[in-house]
Order: C-alpha cells, then sequence, then structure tokens
C-alpha cells in the first residue's frame, strides 16, 4: 500500500487524507453545479454547502476526537492528523446532514429536501472516491479470504489475503452513482425536477445501507458502526433501510399526485 504521498523535510503527507480530501471537495462542486437543476438560489446555497463541508469534516472526526478526548487534549497538534483514526463517512453524512438543515431552518429561500437531492449523488461519488484513499491507507480492513478478489497486505503475513473491503465499497458507489443517475433522469423526462424533492436523497440512503448491510460481513471491524455489537449495528442499519423507504414511498406518491407533469 502506499500510506504516504510524499514528504518534505520530515513533513509527511498521507495518501488517505489527500484523497478523502479530494472526494469531498469534488462532492462540493458538483453540488454546486447541481443547484440550478432543483431551482435552489444559489448564492444563498453556496453558504450553506460552505459551512456544511466544515461540518462534514468535523462529523467525520468526532468518532475519533470523542473516544481518544484525553490525547487530544494533551497534544492539540494531532488534530491537524486526520489519518490518525480516520474519517467515518457515517460521521461526515451525519455532519453535513445536521448543518444543513438548521441553515435552511433559519433560510426560506432553500428547500432543506431540495438541498439533500441535489447532494445525495455527489455524496455517493464522494464514497467511491474517498474509499481508495483507504485503501491506499491500509484501513478498513477486511476478514482474511481466499476469494478470487483477495488481495495480499504489506503488513500481513505472507500467506494471508483478505477481502478488499474498501474496493468493495467503492465499486457499490460508483454502481449507485450511475444508478441515481439514470432514475433523475427518467424523473426529469416526466416531471418538473424541482418537484421530485422525496426521491434521490432516500434512494440513495437505501443503496448506501443496502450496501453496508451486504459488505460489512466481510469487514475485520473499525469504524462509527463497529462502536456497536453486529445485532446493534445491523439493526441499525436495517432501521435506517426501513426508514427511507417509507420516505422514498411517500415521495413517490407526492410526486405522481400533486405534482404537475412537465408533458
Amino acid at each position: 500500500m502506499y500510506p504516504t504521498l510524499f514528504e518534505i523535510a520530515g513533513f509527511r503527507v498521507d495518501t488517505y487524507s489527500v484523497v478523502w480530501f479530494i472526494a469531498l471537495s469534488l462532492a462540493i462542486v458538483w453540488v454546486v453545479n447541481r443547484l440550478e437543476k432543483y431551482e435552489i438560489d444559489e448564492d444563498t446555497a453556496r453558504k450553506i454547502m460552505s459551512v456544511s463541508f466544515l461540518f462534514m469534516l468535523l462529523g467525520a472526526r468526532a468518532p475519533e476526537y470523542f473516544q481518544n478526548w484525553r490525547m487530544y487534549v494533551d497534544k492539540p497538534s494531532l488534530f491537524l492528523e486526520f489519518n490518525r483514526g480516520g474519517l467515518h463517512e457515517i460521521g461526515a453524512v451525519f455532519g453535513a446532514f445536521i448543518s444543513a438543515f438548521l441553515l435552511t431552518v433559519f433560510n426560506k429561500k432553500i428547500s432543506f429536501l431540495k438541498l439533500c437531492e441535489a447532494a445525495a449523488i455527489p455524496a455517493m461519488l464522494s464514497i467511491a472516491v474517498g474509499r481508495w484513499g483507504c485503501f491506499l491507507n491500509g484501513c478498513c480492513l477486511g476478514l482474511p479470504t481466499k476469494f478470487f478478489t483477495a488481495v495480499h497486505f504489506p503488513f500481513d503475513k505472507a500467506e494471508l489475503t483478505r477481502h478488499p473491503v474498501q474496493i468493495y465499497y467503492s465499486f457499490a458507489a460508483a454502481a449507485s452513482v450511475l444508478f441515481l443517475l439514470y432514475v433523475e433522469k427518467k424523473i426529469s423526462l416526466k416531471y418538473k425536477l424541482a418537484n421530485s424533492h422525496s426521491i434521490i436523497a432516500p434512494l440513495a440512503l437505501i443503496l448506501y445501507s443496502s450496501m453496508r448491510l451486504l459488505i460489512d460481513n466481510t469487514r475485520f471491524s473499525g469504524g462509527l458502526l463497529w462502536q456497536f455489537s453486529n445485532e446493534t449495528r445491523y439493526k441499525i442499519l436495517a432501521c435506517l433501510l426501513l426508514l427511507n423507504i417509507a420516505w422514498l414511498a411517500y415521495g413517490s406518491y407526492r410526486l405522481k399526485n400533486k405534482n404537475p407533469s412537465v408533458e
């Protein structure tokens, strides 16, 4: 693996942080470029997305800071070492979600649901790109296996191979992006896209929770969800799946029965 991208005068730049920073930046830029199709005020949305980016980063780091708070209090410089403890994608989603919700509550120019629709596909893209940072860093390890997709990590014994869980996540997220773009295009051909404010976001969350339910069986441990027992972890993901199925059903009903058709 390649945990270090480069090192200059003793200053190390790790691949993990760079790849995830690129992934999150791409997501933010894409969200901004998608605002017009959902009829979202661009100037106001840019401000909200800027704040949401900071909260997303804070949310991604929050579990690590919370678990090892004493270490960070004793040595504050560690706050800047983003590869220490990694970034938690669920924490990032919650951070962006909560900040965007609070900001839109106090700004009536932007619909929170529309903002979620615009951000859902870019969020999946960030996972597709960012998980390669995990792979190159050698974190979020998979269970030992002899399956044909198995890879060997340099720090393991010569005969030990593992599931490349990071690549599983990346490919699943990339496939989700393509599927969501297809659904969005189908909706735009029949309805006014700005009125479909409860379709893409819940569908993205359904795909995400399904991805985690399927792939997490091949993962060793680590991450925010691993603070819980296996049973509790799967209950959380199952609840998330069911809640978003209900949200999608409600959104589909509204789209078909209350929103005008383009035709």
